[in-house]
């Protein structure tokens, strides 16, 4: 048994916090409290490439100052639902799940490649980080888009969504802005998102397993949905972690000032939901490139620079607070605190002697890691605590220049990460 993580389950931590807790606040409520380096996007002309717009998005005006790239505002746009996947000339599916608690997800299906859908090949489901959403996936042209690749490559695309991005915010009993709906965390979307999602895709495919590649938090609910329901974890063919984070003792991302803001500051936050897509004015846009600056995107020339601006459209997405502060719970406890026990923001103590176990080593799942050694926040020295409880890591890879985003959008990350996990893929097919 081995302690990956110290936390609370969320529904727990939920009902303890209900008197303080306040409602329907959001992650992306607290980004413009946050101190950010300003920073303004990548200059340069974008290929025309349509947005993916999520449901229920709506037009804003945004006015760029003169000489930026006007195409962000393209994407901000209320647009066709998988515009941006057709309009490189792939098929495009949506598909709706339904959650054991209620949840519904959006699922994207990008079902071959451009030309005829030939032999079919396995099935992929792709699942985003924190505060992102599907459409990180096919951001860049489609050689530098893993959805892309991988359907050009004739295997079956699925795209998930987690609860509460933009694409999934629909609810059984609870509207979006409602406290009952945001009550949940990575945990949450472990045992029930990823499960009813991986169920859905292999009963419509009539596919007994599919491959499932994750990025950061997306890598996160996988370790704990098959190192904990025996049955998911057998329905995995590979699982392939990018920038994987079970712990994150040694993260250095400005992001963890937010785990240090007092219950004061986020009363203060607006009683409703909020998302990014409701900012007007262009100074937000530079908040979050200073935001992209911190969290140690490459902007200084790893990755396309001239995309910054796309990038920044669909950067960050919403998730619950409650989220955050499960992942406050992940960082270490302060120095002289023996029980599990964090001033959280608006989260009561919570004391018990130890904190709950994710047993890791129960996934039986072949696992292909690839990591970064300036990635501030899947830290090597955290992903190398995480590797050696794995019982089946059929590869890995140490990449000493890669940083967080490089995993999506670097300009190496075809040669240094897609093409070996396509060359695996072909060795498990």
């Amino acid at each position: 048994m081995f302690c990956i993580f110290r936390l609370i389950p969320c529904q727990e931590a939920a009902g303890r916090a209900k008197r303080s807790f306040p409602s329907g606040v959001w992650w992306d409520e607290l980004v413009p409290l946050i101190p950010l380096h300003q920073a303004s996007p990548g200059a340069g002309e974008n290929p025309q490439c349509p947005p993916w717009g999520p449901q229920g998005s709506q037009p804003r005006q945004v006015t760029p100052p003169a000489g930026t790239n006007p195409f962000v505002t393209a994407l901000s746009g209320n647009t066709a639902r998988g515009e941006i996947v057709r309009y490189h000339g792939y098929p495009y599916e949506e598909h709706e799940v339904l959650t054991e608690d209620g949840y519904f997800l959006t699922l994207q299906r990008i079902p071959h490649g451009r030309g005829s859908p030939g032999t079919p090949k396995a099935v992929v489901l792709l699942q985003h980080g924190l505060v992102l959403e599907g459409s990180n996936w096919v951001t860049n042209l489609p050689n530098t888009s893993l959805g892309f690749i991988l359907a050009d490559a004739g295997y079956d695309v699925w795209i998930g969504n987690s609860r509460g991005n933009s694409w999934s915010r629909k609810h059984q009993e609870f509207e979006f802005h409602q406290q009952e709906y945001s009550a949940y965390s990575f945990h949450e979307m472990a045992m029930y998102d990823l499960p009813a999602s991986i169920n859905y895709i292999l009963q419509r495919t009539g596919q007994e397993q599919l491959y499932y590649v994750a990025y950061s938090q997306g890598t996160t609910t996988g370790f704990i949905a098959f190192s904990s329901i025996p049955e998911l974890d057998r329905k995995i063919k590979m699982f392939f972690a990018l920038a994987p984070i079970t712990v994150n003792s040694h993260m250095k991302s400005p992001l963890v000032r937010v785990f240090d803001l007092p219950e004061a500051l986020i009363k203060v936050c607006p009683q409703h939901r909020w998302g990014v897509r409701g900012r007007r004015d262009w100074e937000a846009h530079l908040r979050q490139a200073g935001l992209l600056h911190h969290l140690h995107l490459p902007a200084l020339g790893v990755c396309v620079c001239s995309r910054m601006d796309v990038y920044l459209a669909r950067y960050p997405d919403s998730t619950s607070l409650k989220n955050m502060l499960h992942w406050r719970q992940v960082t270490p406890p302060p120095p002289g605190h023996t029980l599990n026990f964090w001033p959280a923001l608006c989260l009561p103590p919570v004391l018990q002697s130890t904190p709950p176990f994710y047993e890791l080593e129960n996934m039986k799942t072949p696992l292909a890691a690839w990591y970064g050694g300036k990635d501030w926040i899947s830290a090597p020295e955290d992903v190398n605590i995480t590797l050696p409880r794995i019982s089946n890591v059929a590869y890995k890879k140490y990449i000493p220049e890669f940083v967080h985003f490089d995993f999506l959008w670097g300009k190496q990350v075809y040669e240094q990460v897609y093409k070996e996990m396509l060359d695996l893929m072909e060795k498990g097919a």
